[in-house]
């Protein structure tokens, strides 16, 4: 009898932090399934946690919860909330989640590009521009909330190969530049994929190309494949 190997530490710490990431942390408890009101989605998304949004309650978000959640993330003073905006639409699965997600992004790139996001321009550096804090905390959360989306919408998992291959923003945040962020959005969209536990992400990961040039990116999508391989052994359980 051939016994499977145990998944390696690296693998190990990378579902650990994925997890978290994805807010997978938090026990379903014994709150009522009635429908969260406009009110109490609000106030959800805006509350700050320690171990993530509690998901059960993120599940309570109706139709018209997931509409306010769209308002408030084209809102410029919701910006603190945004990223928890992404992921609660990607968790409560509204038919409308991946367009707000994917419409998010592309209204960032188009405020960076005219240079009505963030702090300052960077000087001797062309069409360069620092977003701020919430911005990259948002554009952080866009691959998970993406990932969510895709047991909802399978084309999501589409979208995150585009981001898995798509170049480095036309932005910074502090010491990201070009490279390190294009770096985390790689690694982000390969665990994103992974998590999802679908076979079209295990296709994605599959055609992954190799980059002998990046030896973390080939640890990485050594990681989110066995990774992916371990999530499919638990839903199989």
């Amino acid at each position: 009898m051939i016994r499977p190997t145990p998944p390696s530490p690296r693998v190990g710490r990378l579902f650990r932090f994925a997890t978290l990431m994805f807010v997978w942390l938090c026990v379903p408890g014994l709150a009522s399934a009635q429908t969260l009101s406009l009110a109490e989605t609000e106030d959800l998304v805006r509350n700050r946690y320690f171990e993530g949004m509690p998901e059960e309650r993120v599940a309570r978000i109706g139709r018209a919860g997931a509409d306010r959640l769209v308002v408030m993330l084209s809102d410029p003073e919701e910006a603190s909330s945004h990223a928890q905006i992404l992921l609660a639409l990607g968790l409560c699965g509204s038919p409308g989640a991946r367009s707000a997600i994917l419409g998010w992004a592309a209204s960032l790139e188009r405020l960076a590009s005219s240079g009505r996001v963030g702090a300052s321009r960077r000087l001797g550096v062309p069409r360069s521009i620092e977003v701020d804090r919430d911005a990259f905390k948002a554009w952080q959360a866009l691959p998970y909330a993406l990932g969510h989306t895709a047991k909802f919408d399978p084309r999501a998992v589409g979208d995150l190969e585009r981001w898995l291959r798509a170049p480095a923003p036309d932005w910074t945040f502090r010491q990201f530049n070009g490279p390190r962020l294009r770096d985390l959005a790689r690694r982000s969209a390969l665990t994103s994929l992974a998590l999802t536990g679908l076979p079209e992400a295990r296709q994605v990961l599959d055609r992954a190309g190799r980059d002998a040039s990046d030896t973390r990116f080939e640890a990485h999508l050594r990681d989110a494949r066995a990774l992916h391989t371990e999530r499919v052994r638990e839903t199989m359980q």
